[in-house]
């Protein structure tokens, strides 16, 4: 799990964006799934024919030029803005509150870009900001002052999570800290020129271990947890959108709950984020195949049906290219060509948020996507896309007219296992 809240004024270390979903396998998955299409036109079996979904639209402003790209930034630590240059160049940018200032630069380089303000759901830690801003919803002070908004076991002892020390777990089902946690974002948002908010750790089950092993009397299990999320987001969801911004939460999903979570939840918000989108870990881990690659696309196909946004971030090494390819092509294969946006993040400090490999565009998508062979593969104005989630290589054959990202030009293509290839016309 990688969780960034962000630098505290004293804290040298920053953490990451956070909550995805828990390792596990999708072997148990149904079998027979269809292997037929997952594109924007396409259903995807078992998940049915597409609702009427249609999230709030975010303040007015005019019509920009640029035709969407579905990429993004995800910048939350110390210098992640300042190390890329291309921080406007995508259509989301989500950063931490106190970068405020940066947000008329930003909106001058990219009218269409959409920054979202991180904000952590369900903690809170000790130390603001120099600013006084805090990376979460409410501050601890102001937590201390209502000490039922903690959670806390059968002794009174408050809960810390031990994967992250100094977060203290809140009550995201209690009334008031709901009010108060959508009173102080509102607040920040309505302060600068902010398009929404991130919503981090909006737990489907209870993600994260406790110092001695607590257990809170008022969240006391999974289905609690269940239930106590989506009761904050159907407080501060609409709240959020009904002012004009955009609510999009990073939610705890698993090839087994996904499509239940995200039919229940999606009522109240404007879009998702989903992380380890491609692979788990910060490094270069073995990429998803099969059953486990599949879920994932097929969330993002889910999303994309419906125009409901989803940021896919895939974190590892900088140099680490075939996954970038990899995570960039599997959100290609179901991209409407208008909503959401996948986000690679280096694991290395220094490093620039965006690179072309992981950014590579082909214009507008041409149909759904097919597979054949155990390969994947989606036709664009300015180019193909080409996904083997298999554990065997393959070769592709490739029509006339396309070359690599290089130049050359190429009729066969070789996909080892777990790879992908994006050609350009």
């Amino acid at each position: 799990m990688h969780h960034r809240l962000g630098t505290l004024t004293t804290i040298a270390s920053t953490l990451l964006l956070a909550v995805a979903t828990l390792s596990g396998s999708a072997q148990a998955r149904t079998a027979g799934a269809p292997h037929t299409a997952a594109g924007t036109t396409s259903t995807t079996g078992a998940h049915g024919t597409p609702t009427a979904w249609r999230p709030a639209a975010p303040r007015s402003r005019k019509a920009p030029a640029r035709a969407p790209s579905g990429s993004g930034v995800m910048a939350l630590d110390w210098t992640d803005l300042d190390d890329t240059p291309q921080r406007a160049a995508g259509d989301y940018l989500v950063m931490q509150p106190w970068e405020y200032a940066r947000i008329p630069a930003l909106k001058a380089a990219n009218p269409r870009l959409r920054v979202l303000m991180y904000k952590d759901a369900a903690a809170t830690v000790v130390e603001p900001h120099e600013t006084g801003l805090y990376p979460t919803g409410v501050g601890y002070r102001e937590a201390s002052a209502h000490p039922w908004w903690f959670l806390s076991d059968a002794q009174g002892h408050r809960l810390e999570w031990s994967d992250w020390r100094g977060l203290y777990p809140m009550n995201v089902a209690n009334p008031s800290y709901q009010r108060a946690w959508g009173d102080n974002v509102l607040a920040e948002l309505q302060a600068h020129d902010w398009d929404g908010v991130s919503i981090d750790d909006t737990l489907t089950y209870l993600s994260h271990p406790t110092v001695d092993d607590r257990v809170s009397t008022q969240i006391p299990d999974d289905a609690a947890m269940y239930r106590a999320s989506e009761s904050f987001l159907a407080h501060v969801g609409p709240r959020l959108r009904d002012a004009g911004y955009l609510a999009v939460p990073n939610v705890t999903v698993e090839w087994d709950t996904w499509s239940s979570t995200l039919s229940d939840w999606s009522r109240y918000v404007s879009g998702w984020e989903n992380e380890y989108f491609v692979k788990w870990g910060l490094d270069r881990e073995t990429r998803f195949d099969d059953a486990d690659w599949e879920w994932k696309m097929r969330m993002a196909a889910w999303c994309a049906q419906r125009r409901l946004p989803l940021l896919a971030i895939t974190y590892s090494s900088r140099s680490d290219h075939a996954t970038m390819r990899y995570h960039r092509a599997t959100w290609l294969l179901t991209w409407n060509g208008r909503t959401g946006a996948s986000i690679f993040v280096p694991s290395e400090e220094g490093a620039s948020h965006w690179s072309p490999r992981a950014n590579t565009r082909l214009g507008a998508p041409r149909g759904a996507a097919r597979q054949r062979a155990g390969v994947w593969r989606r036709s664009y104005t300015r180019g193909l896309v080409l996904v083997n989630p298999t554990t065997r290589a393959r070769r592709v054959a490739v029509p006339r007219g396309y070359r690599t990202t290089r130049g050359k030009v190429i009729r066969t293509v070789r996909l080892g296992p777990r790879t992908a290839r994006l050609l350009r016309r």
